[in-house]
């Protein structure tokens, strides 16, 4: 997998997310109640971060393992 697909996948991930919280949790931003200690927002918020590292990094991974290196440098 191209470089550049992982990049135009990633962004449309956040795109959707950001839709997402724009039509179901628009208060979210604002609040930011995944800041304040000992909140099952802040677990939550964690567990999310924690999902989408995972995910990235096994996005990333089949990447690296499918790259041509010299092809990802070309891309740069």
């Amino acid at each position: 997998m191209k470089v550049s697909v992982v990049l135009e996948d990633l962004s449309r991930r956040v795109s959707e997310l950001h839709q997402w919280l724009d039509d179901n949790a628009p208060y979210a931003a604002a609040d930011q109640r995944h800041l304040d200690a000992a909140t099952s927002e802040r677990a939550y918020w964690h567990l999310g971060y924690q999902a989408a590292l995972a995910d990235t990094l096994a996005v990333l991974s089949a990447t690296k393992d499918d790259a041509d290196p010299e092809a990802i440098e070309d891309e740069r």
